[in-house]
């Protein structure tokens, strides 16, 4: 009967431990393996070349809109200059180094169950719908805002402007108590 009760109380003790294991483990921080695994499931490196391009596209289109108001003299040769040299700015963007920087703030904020319940989602018909569609209601949402965006922008530059012509106002000292 000792013997009974012994084996009951070691398996009972092993089953307790390995489920608190297991509990923990759920809790535990998510390593970077888990996280590049994620990446990999949500095509990540596609997802952000796709956005980089999308966003260098549109930065280009304002830039240019901007300067022509800027400048109205501005030549096609210095507009084509310019758009050369943002299009090399992005050829030197390292996308790889970028997602690497990513990694440990998806470990900060997410455990293995986290991590293993995202990829979960993007791994089904649905998840995979979103993962394909972003990139295109991105796009869409990006040309949406793009008018307010303009307005905001020249609204700021013509504060900064009026502000930058406008002289500094003047401090009053500051008395000092003792």
């Amino acid at each position: 009967m000792k013997r009974i009760l012994g084996l009951l109380l070691f398996f009972g003790l092993a089953f307790g431990l390995a489920f608190a294991q297991q509990a923990s483990s759920n809790d535990s921080p998510a390593t970077k393996e888990d996280v590049e695994k994620l990446f990999a499931t949500m095509h990540i490196r596609e997802q952000m070349k796709t956005m980089m391009d999308l966003m260098a596209k549109q930065s280009k289109q304002m830039s240019v809109e901007a300067l022509k108001k800027k400048l109205p003299d501005i030549s096609q040769k210095d507009l084509d200059r310019i758009d050369s040299m943002m299009d090399q700015m992005m050829k030197n963007f390292d996308l790889n180094a970028l997602i690497d920087d990513m990694i440990p703030v998806y470990q900060h904020h997410l455990t293995k169950a986290d991590i293993s319940a995202m990829a979960k989602f993007y791994e089904t018909p649905t998840g995979q719908k979103v993962l394909h569609e972003q990139p295109q209601m991105t796009a869409e949402a990006m040309k949406a805002v793009q008018p307010r965006m303009e307005k905001m922008m020249s609204d700021m530059m013509g504060e900064a402007e009026k502000a930058a012509r406008e002289p500094a106002p003047e401090q009053k000292p500051s008395t000092i108590r003792n």
